[in-house]
C-alpha cells in the first residue's frame, strides 16, 4: 500500500499544479476547437470497438495456447482497453476545454491525465492479484493489462503519451522477477509493485517539475528554467522513494535521458550542427543508460535502464512538445527516438513473460521463484530474447511497419477513423501470425515493426505518420502478450 500511497500523493500534486497552471496561465496560444458531442462518441465507439479487438485477441492467445483457458484474462485486457481509451478522452477534454488559453497548461494536464488513469489501472489490477497484500509478487496478468491500456490510449491518437511509462513498466516487471531473491534480500530491499509503479511516479513527478518551470516563466522575473533540469531531481527523487538500493544506478538513467533533452537548446549554429548533436546526444544517452544500469550487477537490468531514460526524457520533454523552434522540436523527437528503443525491447520482454508463465502453467512447474523460472525459459529457448535483424523475416516485418506509417492516414469521421484503426490492428496482427507459423519469428517481428515504426516517426515526422506508428508499437506490445 505504501507504493500505491506514494504515486497517489504525486498525482495529486501533479493533477494540482496542472489545474493551477491551467487557472492562472495564459500564453497567448490560440484556443483549441471544442469537440463536438458527436466526436467525442465516435472515440467512445473508436475505444469500444478496439476493447472488443484486444477482448478477442487475448481469448484466441489463451484458446490455442498451453495452459488453462478462460475468458477472465481477455476480460480484463478488454477492460484496461477501454481505460485507456477513456483516459485517452479525459486527456483530450483537459488539454481542448480546461486550458484553452495555454498551449503548456495542456501539454501538461494531457500527460498527468493518462499516467493518474494508468496508475488506477495498476492498483486495481494489483487489488484483485491480492499483490497489495503481497507487494514481493506481481501477478502475470499485470504486464497484459498495462499494454493493453497503450493499446486503448494508441487507438485515439494518445499513444505517445502512454507508451514511455507503459513500456518501462513491463521491462521492470521482467527485472524484478529475473531479480527477485537478491532484491528482496538486500539491507533496503525494493518491492514488486515499487519498481513497476516508479515509471509512473516519476512521470507524475516530472510533470511537477514542468509545472514549476511555467509558473517560474510566468512570474516576470527574467529567469527562465528548462523543463529537462527539473526532471533531474524527479526521476531522482522517484528512484530514492521506490527502488530501495538500487535507486542510483537508475537515477543516473534518467538523469542521463532528461539531460539529452537539454543538449539541442545549447547548441547555438542551427540546421546540421544541432541536429548532429541531438543524434549524438540520443546514442550516447541510449547506450550510455543501458551501460550504467548493467553496472549494477543485476540481470536484465540494462533494458529496465533504457526504459528508465525514456520516461526521463518524456517528462523533460513535456514543454518542448507545445513550443516553437528547432531545439524544441529536436527534444520531442529525441524523446521519442529513446521510447521506440524502450517499446522495442518491451515487445520481447512482455511476450516472454507471458510465455513462461502459461509454460510453467501447463508443465505445473512452481512459480514460486520467478527468477529460476525465467532462467529456465531462457535455456529452453521458450521465447526470444532479441531480434534478429539477419533474417529476412524481421526485415520485411520492420519495412511492412514503416509503410503502414507512410500510407495509412488518419480519418476524421467515424467509419474512416474505425477502418484506418483495424488495418493497422489486423495487419499486425496478419503478419505477426504469418511469421510465427512460418518462420517461428511472429515476436521478433512485432519487436521490430514497433521499433521502426516509432524511431522513423521520430527521426522523419514529415514522412511517417506518429499517431499510426504509436498504434502499430501498442498493437505489437499487446499482441505480444496475447499470443505468446
Amino acid at each position: 500500500m505504501l507504493e500505491i500511497a506514494l504515486c497517489a500523493v504525486a498525482f495529486v500534486l501533479a493533477l494540482g499544479g496542472a489545474a493551477f497552471v491551467a487557472w492562472g496561465s495564459h500564453d497567448g496560444a490560440q484556443p483549441r476547437t471544442v469537440r463536438a458531442v458527436r466526436l467525442v462518441r465516435d472515440d467512445a465507439v473508436l475505444g469500444a470497438a478496439t476493447s472488443a479487438i484486444a477482448f478477442a485477441a487475448m481469448a484466441i492467445g489463451r484458446a490455442f495456447g498451453p495452459g488453462a483457458h478462460g475468458l477472465a484474462p481477455a476480460a480484463w485486457s478488454a477492460a484496461s482497453c477501454a481505460t485507456g481509451a477513456f483516459a485517452a478522452i479525459g486527456a483530450r477534454a483537459w488539454r481542448e476545454r480546461l486550458a484553452p488559453s495555454s498551449a503548456e497548461a495542456g501539454a501538461i494536464g494531457e500527460h498527468v491525465v493518462i499516467a493518474s488513469a494508468l496508475v488506477i489501472a495498476t492498483a486495481v489490477a494489483a487489488a484483485a492479484s491480492h499483490t497489495l497484500g503481497d507487494p514481493q509478487r506481481l501477478a502475470p496478468l499485470l504486464p497484459q493489462m498495462v499494454v493493453a491500456f497503450a493499446l486503448g490510449c494508441a487507438a485515439l491518437d494518445a499513444g505517445e503519451r502512454a507508451l514511455p511509462s507503459v513500456a518501462a513498466m513491463v521491462l521492470g516487471a521482467y527485472f524484478f522477477d529475473a531479480n527477485g531473491a537478491t532484491l528482496r534480500s538486500a539491507p533496503s530491499y525494493a518491492s514488486a509493485l515499487g519498481v513497476v509503479l516508479f515509471p509512473l511516479a516519476a512521470a507524475a513527478l516530472g510533470a511537477v517539475g514542468a509545472i514549476i518551470a511555467v509558473l517560474v516563466r510566468g512570474s516576470g522575473r527574467r529567469l527562465t528554467i528548462p523543463g529537462g533540469v527539473l526532471a533531474l531531481p524527479a526521476v531522482a527523487g522517484a528512484a530514492l522513494a521506490l527502488l530501495g538500493w538500487t535507486w542510483q544506478p537508475f537515477a543516473l538513467c534518467g538523469a542521463l535521458g532528461a539531460t539529452m533533452t537539454l543538449v539541442p537548446a545549447l547548441v547555438r549554429s542551427e540546421g546540421r550542427p544541432r541536429e548532429g548533436a541531438a543524434l549524438l546526444a540520443l546514442g550516447i544517452a541510449a547506450i550510455g543508460s543501458f551501460a550504467v544500469a548493467r553496472h549494477a550487477g543485476l540481470e536484465h537490468a540494462g533494458p529496465f535502464g533504457v526504459g528508465v531514460a525514456a520516461v526521463a526524457a518524456e517528462s523533460a520533454a513535456l514543454l518542448d512538445r507545445r513550443e516553437s523552434g528547432e531545439s524544441a522540436a529536436l527534444a520531442d523527437r529525441q524523446a521519442s527516438a529513446l521510447a521506440a528503443i524502450a517499446v522495442g525491447l518491451a515487445v520481447l520482454d512482455g511476450a516472454v513473460l507471458a510465455r513462461c508463465a502459461r509454460f510453467a502453467e501447463a508443465l505445473h512447474a512452481p512459480a514460486s521463484d520467478p527468477a529460476t523460472l525465467l532462467a529456465h525459459c531462457t535455456t529452453l529457448h521458450v521465447a526470444p530474447a532479441r531480434i534478429d535483424v539477419s533474417h529476412p523475416v524481421t526485415l520485411v516485418a520492420a519495412l511492412g511497419a514503416l509503410a503502414a506509417c507512410v500510407l495509412v492516414r488518419e480519418g476524421t469521421d467515424l467509419s474512416s477513423r474505425l477502418l484506418s484503426t483495424g488495418l493497422v490492428v489486423v495487419g499486425v496482427a496478419v503478419a505477426a501470425g504469418a511469421a510465427h507459423f512460418g518462420f517461428h519469428l511472429g515476436l521478433e517481428s512485432l519487436a521490430a515493426g514497433a521499433l521502426a515504426s516509432l524511431l522513423a516517426a521520430a527521426l522523419f515526422p514529415s514522412a511517417c505518420s506518429r499517431s499510426v506508428a504509436a498504434l502499430v508499437a501498442a498493437s505489437g506490445l499487446a499482441l505480444g502478450a496475447a499470443i505468446a
